[in-house]
């Protein structure tokens, strides 16, 4: 039976409550973040309206959490399980490029060269081992990513003074947003959380509080 407008509104409407209680934050608390009234947020999360592609962006940054898994949930309902953590080992074959597009589609265009570099840059290790190497990482306790990050930064910052880079022409992290991506992977582990985000902008990304 094809899924009509409400069911799929209220379907929508789990991207929000879900993604909150999952960062253990009151309505009251996103109400005052994004500067609306709490039967707002109380209407979104029951699917009785809708945030604004702007408002559902805040969202994610005052929660500090990754929205991509919440949204996935919502395109594949059946085969992706945010509770088991399942998306992209569970997904069916097929589904597998229609998900990568999108994604990919949803990127910014630096966040894409960055990509091809990882891949074709020419930096001297395999990019299926650079992968692996970032799914360990990812599997490892915050505090423990925190301390990697915290070397590779240093490391990092040391090659760039003494022009040791590998391929000091071709694309660089931030500095600005490494340095506080090591900072707020900090404060998230002390605060014993899972995860972090912080806002990209053309300057200095700010983190919401």
């Amino acid at each position: 039976m094809e899924e009509n407008r409400i069911d799929r509104a209220k379907r929508f409407s789990k991207i929000f409550w879900k993604s909150r209680a999952d960062a253990g934050v009151s309505q009251e608390y996103m109400a005052l973040g994004l500067g609306v009234s709490k039967k707002t947020i109380q209407n979104w999360e029951k699917g009785t309206s809708s945030p604004t592609m702007f408002q559902a962006s805040e969202w994610f940054h005052l929660l500090g959490i990754n929205p991509m898994p919440y949204y996935y949930e919502f395109i594949y309902p059946d085969t992706m399980n945010q509770d088991e953590l399942t998306f992209g080992r569970n997904l069916p074959d097929g589904q597998v490029a229609e998900a990568l597009d999108l994604l990919v589609a949803e990127m910014p265009i630096e966040l894409k060269r960055e990509l091809l570099f990882l891949f074709y840059g020419g930096h001297g290790s395999s990019p299926y081992a650079v992968m692996q190497m970032v799914l360990a990482h990812l599997q490892v306790p915050m505090k423990d990513r925190v301390s990697h990050a915290s070397l590779i930064l240093q490391d990092y910052e040391i090659a760039k003074e003494l022009d040791k880079l590998v391929k000091p022409d071709n694309i660089q992290p931030s500095l600005e947003y490494l340095r506080n991506a090591v900072q707020y992977g900090r404060n998230a582990a002390i605060q014993k959380k899972s995860g972090y985000s912080f806002k990209v902008h053309d300057d200095a990304p700010t983190q919401e509080e």
